[in-house]
């Protein structure tokens, strides 16, 4: 479905079309870059018994409308907290978030504390200042796109060849799709992520959380994270090494179901 937003309409998923009112606070996950909700498709299943998770897509990810060619974490916090009022009302809410997400969703516990119940983030990327700018500066540069179809290389080693281990090819062709779906801009999430000032904002996140560190590049980071971030508690599983929301889904789920409840 849809629901209008600051920057247009924001598309989403669900895993069923329940009425607001359940028991069970409704379940929001904000995805990596540069994909969309569809990176959550393995792990919903999981997640979904007893409440609503809600998959949405960021503007100019997915099915939703385009932003501007730098958007910033707050951006996609603001579109995210219109859905979140859309289907879910005044009620109060959890999160997941991965990567990219984890900051959307430290943001959101920042801004609206009052209205996120939990979240949990699953290896933040909290880099360095220092870090960051090189990174914006290379990954969150605009997708060239020529009349050769090696300018798509990137993409397709990253988002097929690289999945083919822990997914069939007709998901990560899915996933390939989403990831050029928004053309030149694809990497406009990358450099969100990489010019959001973490360092002060995460010690203002006001609602509980849960730090999931697997083994991968993020650990430190998440480390991190878990130490400045005011009511979270780290939990490490150094036993899933990749695939976090796919192969490793049922553990990973496991972890946050324990923790939402």
């Amino acid at each position: 479905g849809y629901s209008d937003g600051p920057f247009g309409q924001i598309h989403w998923r669900t895993t069923q079309q329940d009425e607001v009112g359940g028991a069970a606070p409704d379940l929001y996950c904000l995805h990596p870059a540069p994909f969309s909700g569809i990176a959550f498709s393995n792990i919903a299943p999981y997640l979904g018994a007893g409440r609503r998770v809600i998959m949405p897509d960021y503007p100019g990810y997915g099915g939703s409308d385009q932003h501007t060619e730098k958007p910033s974490i707050d951006d996609y916090a603001s579109a995210m907290m219109a859905v979140i009022d859309d289907l879910s009302g005044d009620r109060q809410v959890d999160l997941v978030g991965f990567h990219t997400g984890c900051l959307v969703a430290a943001e959101l516990c920042r801004a609206a504390p009052s209205r996120i119940r939990k979240a949990c983030l699953i290896d933040v990327p909290a880099f360095p200042e220092e870090v960051r700018a090189g990174l914006a500066a290379k990954n969150g540069a605009p997708l060239v796109l020529t009349e050769e179809l090696d300018c798509l290389a990137g993409p397709w080693e990253s988002g097929v060849k690289k999945r083919l281990a822990t997914q069939p090819m007709e998901q990560a062709f899915a996933m390939f799709v989403e990831q050029i779906r928004p053309g030149p801009r694809m990497n406009a999430a990358f450099y969100a992520a990489f010019t959001y000032p973490w360092e002060t904002r995460f010690p203002e996140a006001a609602s509980e959380i849960l730090v999931l560190a697997s083994k991968s590049g993020l650990l430190e980071g998440s480390r991190k994270a878990a130490s400045i971030l005011p009511n979270a508690r780290l939990v490490e599983r150094l036993d899933i090494a990749r695939s976090v929301l796919d192969e490793a889904a049922e553990k990973t789920a496991g972890e946050i179901r324990k923790f939402i409840g």
